[in-house]
This record gives C-alpha cells, sequence and structure tokens, in this order.
C-alpha cells in the first residue's frame, strides 16, 4: 500500500512540472508571439514614416492651390496614426512585451513627431482650422502617475469620438530618451506628467476636465 501511494505521488509531482513547464512554454510562446504580430505591424509603420517625410518636405514648398488635397491626406493619416495607437495599447498589456517594444515604441513616437510637424506646417500654410492637441505622458509612470494619466487618456479619448478629424490628437512620451521629443519639452517647457499642448500656445497641466479642454475649442470655432 505504501509502495502504491509512493508511486502515486512520484506520478502526481511528475504531472504537475509538465504542466507547469508546459504553462511556461505556452506564455513564452505567446509572448513571442505577440511580439512578432507587433514587428509586422511596424514594419508598416516604418513605411507610414518615410512617407510622412516626404510629406513633410513637400508641404514646406507646395503652393496654396494644393493646401486642400495636403490638409485632406494629412487628416487621413492623423486617423491611421491614431488607430495604430489605440493597437499599441492593447499590446502593452503584458510587461514582458512592454520591454521588447522599446525601440518599436520610439519609432513610432518619431512617426507622431513627424505628423505634429506636419500639421503645424499646414496649418500655418493653409490656415487650417483643426486644433493640434499634444498629450505628453510617461511611457513608465508610478502608481499615481498612472491614474492620472488613464484618466487623462479616458477624457482625451472621449474628444477624438466628439471632434474627429478636427482634432488632431498626438500622444508623446516624455521618456522615451527620443532627442526630438527632449527638444520639444524644453521649448514648451514641458516638465509634468500628463500635460496638454493647444495649438503649440496654450499649456495645460495635470488632469484636465473635458469641458475645461473644450473652452479653448470653442474658442477656436470648432
Amino acid at each position: 500500500m505504501v509502495g502504491i501511494q509512493k508511486d502515486a505521488f512520484w506520478k502526481a509531482g511528475i504531472f504537475t512540472l509538465v504542466v507547469f513547464v508546459l504553462g511556461i512554454l505556452l506564455g513564452l510562446f505567446l509572448d513571442e508571439y505577440r511580439v512578432s504580430k507587433v514587428r509586422e505591424d511596424f514594419s508598416k509603420v516604418e513605411i507610414e514614416w518615410a512617407d510622412a517625410k516626404i510629406q513633410s518636405i513637400y508641404y514646406q514648398s507646395m503652393t496654396p492651390s494644393f493646401c486642400e488635397a495636403a490638409i485632406k491626406e494629412n487628416l487621413n493619416f492623423a486617423d491611421r496614426v491614431y488607430k495604430e495607437g489605440l493597437k499599441i495599447e492593447q499590446y502593452e498589456d503584458s510587461n514582458k512585451l512592454a520591454k521588447k517594444m522599446t525601440i518599436d515604441k520610439q519609432k513610432y513616437a518619431l512617426l507622431k513627431v513627424e505628423f505634429w510637424i506636419n500639421s503645424i506646417i499646414l496649418k500655418k500654410k493653409c490656415d487650417a482650422d483643426y486644433v493640434n492637441l499634444v498629450y505628453f505622458y510617461l511611457n513608465e509612470p508610478d502608481f499615481n502617475q498612472k491614474i492620472k494619466q488613464d484618466t487623462q487618456s479616458i477624457i482625451l479619448k472621449d474628444l477624438k469620438h466628439e471632434y474627429g478629424s478636427d482634432l488632431m490628437l498626438i500622444p508623446l512620451p516624455m521618456d522615451l530618451d527620443i532627442s526630438m521629443i527632449n527638444i520639444m519639452k524644453d521649448a514648451y517647457n514641458i516638465t509634468v506628467a500628463p500635460t496638454i499642448l493647444l495649438d503649440e500656445e496654450i499649456k495645460l497641466e495635470g488632469v484636465t476636465k473635458q469641458e475645461d479642454i473644450e473652452k479653448y475649442f470653442i474658442k477656436n470655432e470648432l
């Protein structure tokens, strides 16, 4: 009887170990699959970034007669960038995955900077009436900062949903060590996360309610 019990004990132990190892291997496989999917998506983002750079060069030298087409394409570009951003948020659910994505997130952030620059150029050159809303946040916030950023993100998503192409929503991470973003931070004295910058003029620090942001939209007659 004792021998049978020992045998059953060892079998149960081996079975548990096998299940444990398989669970780890399955987790690693799913993690690598997610990374592979992200890489595939970001290869498309790199093409978008190259396209945005060429557009930026063109916008600086184009004549006003091309404004309508240029603004329309930049608005389409804004929607694509925004949708990619939502996809990134879904991929960041895994901590292991987030660590592997650092370089890819830097590439995506540069794409958003390029889009911001294009939006500034077109707004001035073509007298466009959309609002540039740049949202500065921390990629790796502490607990309290995360609560604030999550709250602000929900508010901004609601605004984007309501105003659509009249609002250029451009979220930028402050802590990914990207030179161009660091330059922008210094130029506009961005030191707090979250911070909202409206049309390169109005700075709103901390969590800002939707109605308080909309006051500036009304001012700009959106």
